[in-house]
């Protein structure tokens, strides 16, 4: 028996459009009907189809993190974060900013201006942490100025020159360092092609920056916290190498008594050389 075929064509689309004297338009192929099979070949409709899904996709999907957008860790040295959930708040909304940096990374700055800190029932404001005395993160030069936190704690690292101006008001402070002639006076040298971390006027729970891995130290030319303010939690730094630390116009205390130390420095640090110019008077952040 013969199979009866049936054929609809569809004619090309022809438009004038000013400037362009004909653009004509072929149409996909049509309508082909043979041997109870229906085949469409429409390059249109392959089109809509996919244009259709990515517009689902991305609109399903979520947004790209980037730094530095909060409620997010960034494994340097890359610049897009992923989601994590507060060990300590896991129920909540996470507004965390955290750099995991693995041994041997090397970061030209981190910088942090005009950032608020803080969040009831948190430990750490901020957090500075190697993994332990044979791998830590190296940093030439810190800076912290124009900045407040309740307490403020050094442990397990060395640095070469710490200078604390007469503008660093704490409610009770104990440098007890380790006096060592041989600390190394870090010095970084060139940040040509490292990465570099900069987020300013922010309002965030803590700020971690953690190294991540062992078998090597992380180095970071320089790091600023230049307007840095913690209402709540502590700045706590363990595991570290410093080649100078500057505090300029840091304001510490979380209680208003000068007899308890808000601003430590442990022996389990070693200092070369050490300026100790804090003033005491009764702080009290809330």
């Amino acid at each position: 028996m013969n199979e009866k075929k049936f054929r609809f064509s569809i004619p090309g689309l022809s438009l004038k459009i000013p400037g362009i004297s004909k653009l004509r338009i072929p149409l996909p192929g049509g309508l082909y009907l043979g041997g109870g099979r229906l085949i469409f070949a429409s390059l249109t409709s392959v089109v809509l189809g996919f244009l259709a899904s990515t517009f689902l996709l991305i609109s399903s999907g979520d947004q790209e993190i980037t730094w530095p957008m909060v409620g997010a860790s960034y494994d340097a040295p890359s610049m897009i974060g992923s989601r994590v959930v507060d060990a300590e708040f896991p129920t909540d909304r996470n507004q965390t900013l955290e750099i995991n940096m693995p041994a041997g990374i090397r970061i030209d700055v981190i910088s942090f201006t005009n950032v608020s800190l803080g969040k009831s029932g948190i430990t750490d404001a901020f957090q500075l942490t190697g993994t332990s005395t044979s791998d830590v993160i190296t940093i030439d030069t810190l800076i912290i100025r124009n900045s407040e936190f309740p307490t403020m704690d050094w442990a397990n690292g060395d640095i070469y020159s710490l200078h604390a101006t007469s503008s660093v008001v704490a409610a009770g402070h104990t440098f007890s360092p380790t006096m060592s002639s041989t600390t190394n006076d870090v010095v970084i040298g060139s940040g040509r092609g490292a990465t570099s971390y900069i987020a300013k006027d922010m309002v965030v729970d803590r700020i971690i920056l953690r190294q991540t891995t062992t078998g090597g130290d992380v180095i970071i030319d320089t790091m600023i916290l230049d307007g840095v303010r913690a209402w709540t939690g502590a700045f706590n730094a363990d595991y570290f190498e410093i080649g100078r630390l500057i505090l300029e116009n840091v304001r510490i205390g979380d209680d208003g008594d000068i007899d308890s130390a808000d601003l430590v420095l442990n022996s389990s640090v070693s200092v070369y050389t050490m300026h100790d110019g804090v003033v005491e008077k009764p702080v009290f952040i809330r």
